[in-house]
């Protein structure tokens, strides 16, 4: 039987270091299969970083937790190593938040996706949804928000073509999907129907 002979406070800072280097404890000794006690604990670390500093155009105003400063080099790394990161808009004369935004759509969002979009909503394609990538309708980028309303599952093949090519695509109400071809025809993509009728005994056939 192997017995720890580190001190409390030497496995404290183990932990502490596995956290920092890993978002985990490596010692959990199931780990390798699912989390067990230590395995729950996972370290959450914000950064604040100015977009002007992320894309290079500025240097400062990067912090940690609002407490210590960040170099650009290392905040613009953690930016491309992160899972995700919000969008916060703020006001430009007092600094004020206005509105707080995600790019990745939540764990819920992406349920809620799968279940409305079980296949690609380009029309025709029957991509499982499972296969696809989560598609802001209207540009993050220009602006769109991570709403559902604003959400839909494309295959690859057409969420590159949605960018790449002159086809556009706005969501409707309810999930509908309207198409516009590069000839400017229009094509409807509903979400399929959830309501399934059963006959029931009195509507049984006469056979």
């Amino acid at each position: 039987m192997w017995f720890d002979e580190r001190t409390i406070d030497q496995i404290r800072a183990d932990l502490v270091a596995d956290l920092l280097l890993t978002g985990a404890p490596v010692i959990d000794p199931t780990l390798d299969a699912a989390p067990g006690g230590l395995g729950a604990i996972r370290a959450t670390a914000q950064i604040t970083v100015p977009v002007t500093t992320l894309t290079g155009v500025t240097s400062g105003g990067v912090e940690l937790d609002g407490i210590a400063p960040v170099d650009p080099a290392t905040a613009r790394r953690l930016a491309g190593d992160a899972p995700g990161w919000d969008r916060v808009m703020t006001d430009p004369v007092t600094g004020m938040v206005l509105a707080v935004d995600r790019y990745q759509p939540s764990a819920a969002q992406q349920r809620y996706l799968k279940a409305r979009d079980p296949h690609c909503r380009f029309p025709g394609c029957r991509r499982p949804a499972r296969l696809c990538d989560d598609d802001h309708t209207h540009d993050h980028a220009r602006g769109g928000p991570t709403d559902v309303r604003n959400l839909a599952c494309l295959c690859k093949r057409h969420h590159t073509l949605k960018h790449a090519t002159d086809w556009t695509v706005r969501q409707l109400p309810g999930g509908t999907l309207e198409w516009t071809s590069p000839a400017g025809r229009p094509y409807l993509d509903h979400p399929p129907q959830r309501v399934v009728f059963v006959p029931g005994d009195d509507t049984a056939a006469p056979f």
